[in-house]
């Protein structure tokens, strides 16, 4: 097993994050700020039929030996099936046991903690395995921060498993190296609404109207125009996603990426009309307004009210209704029928669909004691995606278990095959803290409940100060 060396440069930098984060910091023993050791490996086992195709996957795979079958999974939420007693072992995992008899094991942080516990982690000699970069929030600082490992020596990134997400890899690479392994693009967002709302309301079906080529921006603001109403706690949307899902759906994100350099594209006409277009449809009032609720969704649970008819619309990612009955409740029964959603709408003229999207990939952390079963990992994750059967097994499981529909499993192959087509991918949250919270302010500002704002003023008030924060990140990078 390869050692990992930290610099000097590398201890210095990861000291200073940390000493600024414990000045941030509030009491050290706030419990639910702690990281630690969690075993969790899962007693769930796919269906008979289904565990005889992963065991047909498995036996066609590359062969590799493994010193050590047990990786360390370091997250906010666990990569086994704990979230739920009825929530399902994923194909990728069954095929990792399978295969190398492999276990995850998790090590438990928070989403607000994570680096600064990753930071500490690294520092002690006690890395975890890997991460996730499904949130996009991890490249370029972590490389940039050494908290990560360039992959390449243990992921073929040209091989026939990996070529066909070349173009999605390499948009992750840093001095020459590959820092995340992306299995697939994941669309963002999706926009999820209640059928029995829509018809009791006398609205047109977003599905309907998608397939007929006519859902965009101006019929997103007719409907919810049409169904807020303030004194009978009816809001159009709610959650904490609408204003980035609409932005990017611009075609524009308003931190790139472009030939390994970060662009501030917050002068393009694309963010220009898209956020225009925000701030007069808010002009109704048209949110639900989470700044008279302590700033918290209603219910402060994602979904409430698309069952009950008090919110039409619910923007947020596929993940919430990829899940067990018992989580997607909020959204209404999806086995009768009632839950639907369709893609996040274009300008009506847009030249194209754009889809706002992230991806569904891995890191390995700095000082990994198991990178070799990290890789194995990861071949796992990119065989039950391009094996039809494996990923049959999935979609099974979404019809079966946890009550999709023919209808919802259709236009997810739909978003899907958009988001391949045309992804927007937002990189500031993966450049710096201080750079996610400005864009994640002037995105919001157009449609702040308590109060709105125009694009122009926004753009006068943060251009420079984003100019300098995306000039003093790539200055870093050049170092």
């Amino acid at each position: 097993m390869r050692k990992i060396k930290l610099t000097a440069a590398a201890l210095l930098a990861l000291a200073l994050s940390i000493g600024m984060a414990a000045c941030n910091s509030g009491s050290s023993d706030d419990s639910d700020k702690k990281s630690g050791d969690a075993s969790s490996m899962p007693e769930k086992k796919l269906e008979e039929n289904q565990q005889d195709i992963v065991t047909r996957l498995a036996g066609e795979m590359d062969d590799k030996e493994l010193a050590n079958s047990e990786i360390v999974w370091f997250s906010f939420y666990d990569i086994n099936p704990t979230a739920s007693a009825d929530k399902d072992i994923g194909v990728d995992l069954a095929l990792f046991q399978t295969k190398y008899n492999g276990k995850i094991t998790y090590r438990q942080t928070t989403w607000e903690t994570k680096f600064d516990d990753l930071a500490n982690a690294i520092l002690s000699g006690d890395s975890p395995d890997f991460i996730g970069a499904d949130d996009m929030d991890v490249f370029p600082k972590g490389a940039i921060k050494n908290m990560i490992e360039p992959m390449d020596d243990y992921v073929d990134f040209d091989s026939a498993l990996w070529s066909p997400m070349k173009s999605a890899n390499d948009q992750f690479m840093y001095k020459g190296g590959h820092y995340v392994a992306v299995s697939r693009v994941d669309p963002s967002y999706i926009w999820i609404y209640n059928k029995n709302v829509i018809e009791e309301n006398g609205l047109e079906d977003p599905a309907e109207l998608y397939y007929n080529g006519e859902w965009n921006w101006d019929k997103l603001s007719e409907m919810c125009v049409e169904f807020t109403d303030e004194e009978l706690d009816k809001w159009a949307m709610d959650g904490w996603y609408y204003e980035n899902a609409l932005t990017e759906s611009s075609g524009k994100p308003l931190v790139g990426m472009e030939d390994g350099k970060i662009v501030n594209n917050i002068n393009t006409p694309e963010l220009a009309k898209a956020q225009n277009m925000m701030y007069n449809l808010q002009k109704n009032n048209v949110v639900y307004p989470k700044h008279l609720h302590e700033w918290k969704v209603r219910g402060d649970v994602f979904g409430t009210g698309i069952a009950s008819g008090e919110t039409l619309f619910y923007p947020i990612g596929l993940w919430a209704i990829e899940d067990a009955p018992s989580t997607t409740a909020p959204y209404g029964d999806l086995s009768a029928g009632e839950v639907m959603f369709v893609p996040v709408p274009c300008a009506k003229d847009s030249d194209n669909m754009y889809v706002p999207s992230r991806v569904h990939g891995f890191c390995i952390a700095k000082g990994a004691k198991n990178p070799e079963g990290v890789a194995a990992w990861l071949d796992c994750t990119r065989y039950a995606e391009i094996d039809e059967a494996a990923h049959q097994i999935t979609l099974d499981q979404y019809k079966n278990d946890y009550g999709w529909t023919d209808e919802m499993l259709k236009m997810r192959d739909e978003i899907y095959a958009r988001a391949a087509e045309h992804p927007v991918f937002e990189f500031a949250q993966g450049v710096s803290s201080d750079l996610s919270n400005l864009t994640d302010n002037i995105i919001k500002n157009s449609m702040n409940p308590a109060e709105s704002y125009t694009w122009t003023s926004t753009v006068a008030e943060n251009e420079k100060a984003l100019d300098y924060l995306i000039k003093e990140a790539q200055e870093q990078t050049a170092e």
